[in-house]
């Protein structure tokens, strides 16, 4: 007697890790933004100190807009084929086109967090650009580690329901090395972002919103 187990369809997340010229270009996207201080915290979930919209016409963005995100989009797109992102369902003769329609970068300090929320847009995506405490030593303080929830403090999560309804949690434990990691998902997915304990330097992350338009 044979069993064969069977995994049900569902969405994924794609990861890559960005090269050090296009993070030395989002560092200077980062230095633009400070000085241009065009407020993006209204329109966030996020309980933190500041978020800046960054210039999507900046010279530092051109590689990014034209190779990375073309890139990984299409990589999720054929991981996911068949499956709706959003409300859009590719066919195999389809054209896509891409828009990038909302960027910012977070600038989060000890005690602040980013609650769990989703995004608009068809895809999301976050790069962790300074990590300032490690997931290891966090989460072995006692604050954390005498909590029922171990693993949380200082890291990103997904939150989302399996086909039994039971909430999972997918936890990325961020590490003072991640620096340039690149992270797309459902712009739907909800995630959130938890608190970290003890450093006085601030985490800087950059995130976006992407439009998928299939024509045909």
């Amino acid at each position: 007697m044979e069993f064969k187990c069977v995994t049900l369809p569902n969405l994924g997340i794609v990861e890559t890790q960005l090269s050090k010229e296009i993070v030395k270009n989002l560092w200077a996207l980062v230095e633009e933004a400070k000085q241009c201080q065009m407020n993006h915290k209204n329109v966030l979930a996020g309980h933190i100190s500041s978020s800046l919209k960054i210039d999507q016409k900046s010279n530092n963005l051109k590689e990014f807009i034209d190779n990375v995100l073309p890139k990984m989009a299409s990589k999720y797109i054929e991981v996911y084929k068949g499956l709706p992102v959003r409300h859009l369902i590719s066919n195999e003769h389809s054209k896509i086109e891409l828009n990038l329609d909302s960027l910012w970068v977070n600038f989060q300090n000890k005690h602040e967090f980013n609650p769990i929320h989703c995004h608009g847009g068809a895809l999301s995506f976050v790069i962790w650009m300074k990590i300032p405490t490690s997931s290891y030593e966090q989460n072995n303080l006692p604050i954390s580690k005498n909590s029922s929830s171990q693993g949380l403090a200082s890291n990103f999560s997904f939150i989302y329901n399996d086909i039994l309804g039971t909430l999972r949690t997918f936890v990325y434990q961020l590490e003072k090395n991640i620096s340039g990691y690149m992270v797309m998902f459902p712009s739907s997915l909800h995630h959130q972002v938890c608190p970290y304990y003890e450093s006085d330097d601030t985490r800087v992350t950059i995130s976006g919103n992407v439009a998928l338009h299939y024509q045909t």
